[in-house]
Order: C-alpha cells, then sequence, then structure tokens
C-alpha cells in the first residue's frame, strides 16, 4: 500500500499575475516566526540574534537584511521582533540551540500570515490607495516597515526597495488582502 503524503499548501496558492509593467505575487519561499522578551532582557536577545543569525536587532519601524539576504528581522513593537527567513527549517534550529536564552519566547507564525510582493511603477500608487501610512520614499524608505490597516485588513507593510513591498496580512482572509491589491493596481494603471 502507498504512502499518501500531505503536502503544504499557501493560502493563494502560488498566486502571481501581472498588472502592466508589475508584478502581484504570493511569496511562498519564507517561514515567519515572533520573539518576544522583558525590556529589561533586549541585550540578551541582541547578542543572540547578532551571533545566530548576523544581523544586528532594528528599532521598531524598520527591518535589517541579514549579509547573505535569508534573514529580514523586523521590529514590530518594543520587545516584539518578527524574523522572515528562507534558509531552510530555521525556526527548528532555533528552538533546539542550547544557548539560546530561555527567557526569549519564540512563536512559530507562518501558517498564520500571507506575504504578496508588490512590484513595479505603479506598485506605490496601488498601496497609497488603499493604505493610510504615508509611503513617500522620502519618508519610508529602503527596509523600512509599518503595521497598518489595508481596506479593513491588519497589515504589514515593508518597502524592500524601490518600487518593491512585501505585504503582510492574515491568512484566514488571505483571498480578501489579494482582491484589495489587485483592485487598487487595476485601477492606477
Amino acid at each position: 500500500m502507498g504512502k499518501n503524503l500531505l503536502s503544504p499548501i499557501s493560502p493563494l496558492n502560488g498566486y502571481s499575475k501581472s498588472f502592466g509593467n508589475n508584478i502581484l505575487e504570493e511569496v511562498v519561499d519564507y517561514e515567519i516566526f515572533s520573539l518576544a522578551t522583558s525590556g529589561e532582557k533586549e541585550s540578551l536577545i541582541e547578542q543572540n540574534i547578532k551571533k545566530l543569525f548576523k544581523v544586528d536587532l532594528p528599532f521598531v519601524g524598520k527591518s535589517n537584511v541579514s549579509e547573505n539576504k535569508k534573514l529580514r528581522v523586523m521590529a514590530v513593537s518594543l520587545d516584539q521582533w518578527f524574523v522572515l527567513s528562507n534558509s531552510g527549517d530555521l525556526y527548528s534550529k532555533l528552538i533546539s540551540n542550547a544557548s539560546f536564552p530561555d527567557n526569549i519566547y519564540v512563536t512559530m507564525q507562518t501558517d498564520a500570515w500571507v506575504i504578496l510582493r508588490v512590484s513595479g511603477t505603479s506598485a506605490l500608487k496601488a498601496l497609497e490607495r488603499i493604505c493610510p501610512v504615508n509611503l513617500d520614499p522620502k519618508i519610508f524608505q529602503k527596509n523600512d516597515m509599518v503595521r497598518t490597516m489595508m481596506e479593513h485588513l491588519g497589515s504589514i507593510v515593508i518597502c524592500e526597495e524601490k518600487d518593491s513591498y512585501l505585504l503582510l496580512s492574515a491568512s484566514s482572509s488571505a483571498k480578501s488582502f489579494l482582491h484589495s491589491v489587485e483592485v487598487s493596481l487595476k485601477n492606477v494603471i
């Protein structure tokens, strides 16, 4: 009797579509986990993040990318960071690392989020229609990030580079989130 193996699927089944010279696509190769600690332990987490991931902890509203470009650490609030990694099973390696302090709390978040990348010359115009935050490139620059609402859905916006943004929202409303970004792109091209 053959084995019936389950295969993971992403919230949007690897969606990718062009809108003129813009691309809207689901990013499926990241694992996401959160790190949290109490304020007095921030130096411990900073030392460990730098040692394990070779990246500095960012300030709130910023993100830092590792030298090998396989990991992004985002400061989502005081004492909480999200880590996006496409380097394999980093979460398992992290929680099995005996040198990682017990008072740093690690929570797998991958299944709770959908990640979209919108890129192209109209990406900013599309986001400005649905995002209440000022994304002007003079203010919102490369590696900046913000938690906000887009079309009544909680989201995170990260500026990867000029005309390229990562958008995170709850996987439970992934289709509604995708629809809002699609409609906005259609309206600006």
